[in-house]
């Protein structure tokens, strides 16, 4: 360290230090500045509350004084009968002409004069994009026309979409592991088991041979409520299994005798 340097650890860099706090300052003129422009900070606060405070009292003073009609002591009252006017008849020569005197509301903020309606635009449009979003969760176009019972059967048809969906995946489990049990290795039909991962090194025999398939038709495709049908049959008909009771059933009879029937609503 060189000596025009001053050390942190010496007396001398710590007499440089100010010492703010009042009750450790020995300088009877620090102490007393310190103690003003504390006063001085708190005065201000006052007055910036005394102030925010006060609009509000005045506006709701001056909102109660128009809504008052004039006394007849009135000096611009006085002018206007003068004039001809009549209380409670408008003001001018057309029939429709005003009878009340143009609102007036004390500005009490520090913002901008088109704030106000800035802040209004934005909560509107923020009711717009929710309101978008809503109807998006429940499967409707945004430009159509719905009612509260449109809103409530859509809704109630994206519920059902997804208990049907989460059926399925049950059934799919349960079928894999009784035909695994039973020694078969390869599903009935494709959705019969749940689908299965493809590994990044296996790749689709379909695109490695064209000529398949052609020759091998394609499965027929089935519209998840009669996946959901085939997969419950299959398992009362091999296993005498019904899904919707979740009883594995001693045989056929047994099946009969006490499962209510063959779909939710019967269960």
């Amino acid at each position: 360290m060189s000596d025009e340097e001053d050390d942190y650890m010496s007396d001398k860099f710590l007499a440089g230090l100010q010492e703010v706090r009042p009750s450790l300052v020995q300088d009877r003129g620090k102490k007393r500045q310190i103690e003003v422009e504390t006063k001085k900070e708190e005065q201000r606060k006052r007055q910036r509350e005394a102030t925010a405070s006060s609009g509000t009292v005045d506006n709701a003073r001056l909102q109660q004084s128009l809504s008052q009609p004039l006394s007849t002591d009135n000096k611009g009252f006085q002018l206007l009968a003068k004039m001809g006017y009549k209380a409670g008849s408008g003001l001018g020569k057309q029939p429709d002409a005003r009878k009340e005197p143009v609102g007036i509301t004390i500005k009490t903020g520090r913002g901008g004069l088109g704030r106000d309606a800035a802040v209004a635009e934005l909560a509107t449009k923020r009711q717009e994009i929710r309101r978008a979003h809503l109807l998006q969760r429940a499967g409707i176009e945004s430009g159509e026309e719905i009612s509260t019972e449109a809103y409530r059967r859509r809704a109630t048809q994206k519920a059902e979409e997804r208990k049907l969906q989460y059926d399925i995946r049950r059934c799919q489990q349960t079928c894999e592991s009784l035909d695994l049990k039973a020694g078969v290795t390869l599903p009935d039909l494709e959705f019969f088991w749940p689908p299965q991962p493809k590994e990044e090194g296996d790749s689709d025999p379909e695109e490695d041979d064209p000529t398949e398939e052609e020759e091998t038709p394609k499965e027929e495709q089935y519209t998840p409520v009669e996946q959901l049908e085939l997969l419950t049959g299959y398992l009362r008909t091999a296993y005498s299994f019904c899904y919707w009771c979740g009883t594995h059933y001693e045989g056929s009879a047994d099946l009969d005798s006490n499962c209510p029937g063959l779909t939710r609503d019967e269960h």
